[in-house]
């Protein structure tokens, strides 16, 4: 996939698009530092990492505060904060990992995003519009770490590949939600998972 095909599937400005070229190229640089992403992706970038972060935003309206945990190279979370999408707090356990996505912060001059090094299962409650993770842990673990961080009104968006079925009967045994699925748009068995009224059922 090339910036303009995915400009013409997002319909972001072209700055978005000059922005994530940066993006790219400091993704390449650190690399080779450390292992931010797996290194058979790079030649997919624009369709494996960002298409595939940027297709939350068609679920959620701009202005949300969200809360991205395990941010990593800063998937999903990076992306819809340089597509403007909100409010964002990229969570990352891992400092070298933070130290790359500051940097990208700091070069793409984005003022929507702050990037926190801990654990969010260990940080006081976050109170975010949309809760979201990309490939960090199943289902239920991810509700277990973050359920405190939401509200009535929180929606937790998790894109989940082939095992999603087997996730969410396994998450139903420790809580209850409300959930819609969405088509990837990256990977025919992938699926975004939309939640809604999350709540323990026990423990």
């Amino acid at each position: 996939m090339t910036p303009d095909e995915f400009q013409a599937i997002t319909n972001v400005p072209r700055g978005t698009i000059d922005r994530l070229i940066r993006y790219e190229a400091l993704l390449r640089e650190w690399q080779g530092r450390m292992n931010l992403v797996a290194p058979s992706t790079l030649a997919e970038v624009w369709e494996r990492h960002f298409l595939d972060s940027a297709q939350l935003a068609f679920h959620v309206e701009a202005g949300r505060r969200w809360l991205d945990f395990g941010a990593g190279a800063g998937f999903p979370g990076l992306v819809l904060a340089v597509m403007e999408r909100g409010e964002f707090r990229l969570v990352e356990s891992i400092r070298k990992k933070c130290d790359f996505l500051r940097k990208v912060v700091e070069d793409l001059r984005l003022d929507n995003v702050e990037v926190v090094n801990a654990r969010v299962e260990a940080l006081p409650p976050m109170k975010a519009d949309v809760v979201t993770a990309r490939a960090t842990a199943p289902l239920a673990t991810l509700f277990d770490w973050s359920l405190r961080h939401g509200g009535a009104a929180t929606r937790w968006i998790f894109p989940k590949g082939r095992t999603w079925m087997l996730e969410v009967e396994q998450a139903r045994q420790a809580f209850r939600f409300e959930l819609e699925v969405a088509e990837s748009r990256t990977d025919p068995e992938a699926r975004i998972l939309l939640v809604t009224n999350l709540r323990r059922t026990r423990g």
